[in-house]
């Protein structure tokens, strides 16, 4: 298929541009794609789609750059579709038995990534697909608010769950996976309300989940205590709800986190940040917390890298974690806004020891 024509605005986007016009693309792209024309919501059968993906440095005026904090740097992708509900990615997971990513877009849709790897380091994409998050009804999204997915988790049962804000909601699936995308056509076999999630913000609700066990870790966006830190809650479908916050960088947003096992009885968590200002354009940060045991009694976290300007960088909501012979390797992706101005990236990265 013969590659799109940049459009017009897009030439006046690029990594070297501006943090100024970088906030601005991220404030229009919510005009233009939310509101003015509106994302093409979740819709029709399990499709296959072809997905175009650009190599991306991690720094355009340092092309050898190959680290940042502790992360060590393993490629970077702009991707593409022509399909209109591709975009939007807000949460996503990775799926050893199928080398596969299974991400939820905001506008109500499933999307899978086969990544292609040379040596590790991350050069393409094979395929693609898409389908529409149905309903407990067994239908699509009728609406932005009712398809605003933003986090995807799978529990150790392997049922799969997705975090819904403006309407706060968890669902979940069951026999879903990215390896088989036909299962994507399949409803979701339980909705979960939380009364605790009432009182956080519309558009501020859980967009970072993570699962421990066969529940999940839920943290909001906005919602804070008397002391600025994020308001979180350790849920699990046989358990009460636990209660627990938790400190975020100053000026940043929660938008993703994944945990995984070190095989000493700890649990890693690592949250993945958002911040947008005039003067910093768009930058993000990732930091890890190890613990044991109660997630509430977890001490603060420790920022792992910053990711912002030169850097390839971009509205950054999703996170997954994948480990693979002792390794513990990370993939970033961004929300693009369904906006010319913006970019769907994905970038992956080692996880390196502290004092590396």
């Amino acid at each position: 298929m013969a590659k799109a024509p940049p459009h017009p605005l897009s030439l006046l986007f690029s990594p070297l541009l501006s943090p100024l016009l970088s906030l601005g693309a991220l404030l229009l792209g919510a005009l233009l794609g939310l509101y003015a024309a509106g994302p093409a919501l979740g819709a029709g059968p399990v499709r296959e789609v072809a997905v175009r993906a650009r190599p991306l440095p991690l720094n355009p005026r340092d092309p050898g750059a190959g680290r940042v904090g502790r992360l060590g740097f393993l490629g970077a992708l702009e991707l593409r579709s022509d399909d209109r509900r591709f975009g939007g990615l807000s949460g996503m997971l990775f799926d050893d038995r199928c080398q596969r990513l299974l991400a939820v877009a905001d506008s109500g849709s499933w999307i899978v990534l086969e990544p292609v790897e040379e040596d590790g380091r991350l050069v393409d994409v094979r395929r693609g697909w898409i389908a529409p998050i149905l309903d407990m009804a067994g239908a699509p999204p009728a609406s932005k608010a009712a398809a605003d997915a933003e986090e995807v988790a799978r529990t150790a049962n392997g049922d799969v769950f997705v975090s819904y804000e403006q309407r706060h909601r968890l669902e979940r699936f069951r026999g879903l996976s990215p390896c088989d995308p036909e299962t994507l056509a399949r409803p979701p076999v339980a909705r979960h309300v939380l009364a605790e999630t009432g009182s956080w913000p519309a558009n501020g609700g859980a967009e970072a989940v993570a699962a421990l066990g066969d529940g999940l870790l839920l943290l909001s966006e906005a919602a804070a205590d008397g002391e600025g830190r994020r308001q979180g809650l350790h849920w699990s479908p046989e358990a009460p709800v636990g209660r627990f916050s938790r400190p975020v960088p100053k000026g940043y947003q929660p938008t993703a986190m994944d945990l995984f096992d070190d095989g000493d009885g700890r649990s890693h968590l690592l949250v993945l940040h958002r911040h947008a200002s005039l003067l910093g354009g768009l930058s993000a940060v990732v930091d890890e917390t190890v613990f044991a045991g109660d997630p509430a009694e977890a001490p603060e976290g420790r920022v792992v890298a910053r990711l912002g300007p030169p850097l390839t960088v971009d509205n950054m909501e999703a996170l997954a974690v994948r480990r693979q012979a002792g390794r513990v390797f990370l993939y970033l992706a961004s929300d693009d806004n369904f906006n010319p101005l913006q970019r769907t990236v994905l970038l992956k990265f080692e996880l390196l020891p502290e004092g590396s």
